[in-house]
């Protein structure tokens, strides 16, 4: 039996306090009795990041926001994001774990689960049209909140955590210098692998000095991830590195191991045949973003695989100082494809961020005080509470949300239709204001900073107008596909060894990628990829394939049986609901029926 952490909660004198404690993980039932209210209370495990300051204590406007709102208050155990995990592990392994938190990703509240530290998020609260969590399921339509379900439920089939919308559908593609491409009278981006290399061709014969392709220092954190734009020409996922598998969206075949197969040995054939004819940074591997950025001011890079919304930030770095130079970095919604009669793959973001608020063990234990926590979490999925979280408060909002709020300290206000910040207060969207010295929401009102979604105006003002036009572009474009993310669902024992196999693949791997890139190893030959072949299968590749084969097929039965179970609650709901609408409606027919 786990020890447990009773909090005990400062309140102000007329406050009674009951503290309720049992054994069991996460069952301290705490709670305070304010005004004929049972206000229940809860011990919250976040990280902080940034150098952010938080308002603590209960006469912020944020705990008087939720007190009010949603019988809730919170204490926090406040860590910083580089010591979060080592003492949330701890705090577990020795019973004084809290009640929530916000600070995990799905790899770590599926591991926590497994090892039963979790509690499970109930099915009612996110099934039929009344649930407690109506409000963030509708972040998503109806069959993306399936596949959202599929994903981030964990091998019992149970979810966890409460994952956030992803708000972007797309971010990458082709950046390049289009006031070059005209220059030479290159009139549009290349669309397959054979044109983009006539053009890389064209380009070097111009500028024979300069480097034709390279990245913004994808390459520093895992060799290959610069060459995601060549991985999707040959129908691999951008995210290989990580994802290792991928189901074809036109084939609808399953590919345990995308980097040993006859298209991944074409792409590196390919970034050899580019890179030997000088077209490729020959530091792609290893580039960090400073130096990229020493490569733009000194115009020495025309094509890069990269975020749609840097490109003002390129065009800045090109032209340095000299307000003279010419620079046009423009994006394309040209993916480039070696298969041009198949299609042309680019790369659709996931549905959602793993990471969001998880609840351990015992809390459902006094459903009334979870239940209460969910409503709250709820609420911040509201545009209302989308709202409040992203710009605070208002002159003329509701006397609950601006309680005390000092007279002259209110954060934003609507312009023109718009919520805008009020000066002296951050506003990530806009350059102009300073992150250090200006009034942010958390240390003003004791926000705790956590959302399932950005707030619509904020989010088109960092970049999401353009996100969605390049989403648009993609959609626009015919035979353009995506890879889907696949749910696979790991036991304890099969996640242990899967992870034992990725370190060892991956090492080899990347050694792989390394040689080919540098010519030491030419995967033109025959006897050197078969050389690469039989060096993943002595670290396990074959054995890997076949634990991917085993997990996928089990999972895809497992969703299918879920899927069911979740359409028969929904129409059991539905049904329950139908004889009250029609008692409710029988009166007014009545007259009528005389």
């Amino acid at each position: 039996m786990k020890l447990k952490k009773i909090v005990a909660l400062a309140t102000s004198a007329v406050m009674a306090v009951s503290l309720l404690a049992s054994c069991g993980s996460s069952s301290t039932q705490g709670h305070i009795e304010q005004d004929g209210k049972t206000i229940y209370t809860y011990y919250l495990n976040m990280y902080t990041q940034d150098s952010k300051g938080y308002a603590e204590g209960q006469d912020t406007n944020f705990a008087q926001l939720i007190r009010e709102k949603f019988n809730v208050q919170l204490e926090y155990d406040r860590i910083p994001r580089g010591d979060w995990e080592t003492k949330t592990n701890l705090s577990y392994a020795v019973g004084n774990e809290a009640d929530v938190t916000t600070g995990g990703k799905e790899p770590q509240y599926k591991k926590w689960a497994s090892e039963d530290y979790l509690a499970p998020i109930p099915q009612e609260a996110y099934t039929g049209d009344d649930c407690i969590l109506k409000d963030w399921k509708a972040l998503w339509s109806e069959e993306d909140f399936k596949d959202v379900l599929a994903l981030a439920k964990s091998s019992d089939g149970e979810l966890y955590y409460l994952p956030t919308l992803r708000q972007e559908k797309a971010q990458m593609c082709w950046d390049y210098r289009k006031d070059v491409f005209d220059q030479l009278g290159i009139t549009e981006f290349p669309k397959t692998i054979d044109e983009l290399y006539d053009v890389c061709a064209k380009l070097k014969a111009a500028y024979p000095d300069k480097i034709i392709i390279s990245c913004n220092g994808m390459g520093a954190t895992s060799p290959g991830s610069a060459l995601t734009g060549f991985f999707q020409a040959y129908w691999i996922p951008e995210l290989v590195l990580s994802q290792h598998s991928y189901v074809d969206p036109v084939t609808d075949e399953y590919v345990p191991y995308a980097l040993t197969t006859d298209n991944a040995r074409e792409m590196f054939k390919t970034i050899k045949k580019f890179n030997d004819a000088g077209f490729i940074d020959k530091e792609i591997l290893s580039m960090d973003k400073d130096s990229f950025s020493t490569k733009l001011a000194n115009g020495n890079c025309f094509i890069t695989y990269n975020y749609v919304y840097n490109i003002d930030d390129f065009n800045k770095k090109t032209k340095g100082t000299n307000a003279a130079a010419t620079s046009d970095w423009t994006w394309t919604a040209n993916m480039v494809t070696a298969f041009p009669e198949k299609g042309t793959i680019y790369k659709r973001d996931p549905l959602y961020s793993n990471w969001g608020p998880a609840f351990s063990e015992g809390i459902e234990e006094d459903m009334d005080r979870y239940n209460a926590l969910l409503k709250m979490f709820n609420w911040f999925a509201t545009e209302e509470g989308q709202l409040y979280n992203t710009f605070g408060v208002k002159e003329d909002d509701p006397d609950e949300i601006k309680a005390g709020v000092a007279p002259g300290n209110f954060s934003y206000s609507m312009v023109d239709g718009e919520p805008k910040y009020n000066p002296g207060w951050y506003d990530e969207s806009n350059p102009a204001t300073d992150q250090d010295k200006d009034k942010r929401l958390t240390t003003e009102y004791g926000s705790m900073g956590s959302q399932f979604a950005k707030e619509q105006h904020m989010f088109d003002n960092i970049r999401g107008r353009q996100v969605e036009a390049l989403y648009q572009a993609f959609q626009a474009q015919p035979n353009y596909y995506y890879f889907d993310q696949i749910p696979m669902r790991y036991d304890e024992d099969e996640e242990q060894r899967f992870a034992d196999l990725e370190t060892a693949l991956n090492f080899k791997r990347d050694e792989y990628i390394q040689r080919f890139f540098t010519g030491d190893v030419d995967p033109n030959s025959d006897a050197d990829w078969n050389r690469y072949i039989a060096d993943m299968n002595a670290v396990g590749l074959q054995e890997f394939i076949d634990l991917q084969k085993t997990v996928y097929e089990r999972t895809k039965k497992a969703i299918e049986e879920e899927e069911a179970e979740m359409a028969a609650a929904e129409g059991k709901d539905s049904a329950e609901e139908a004889p009250v609408e029609a008692a409710e409606e029988a009166p007014a027919e009545a007259p009528a029926a005389e």
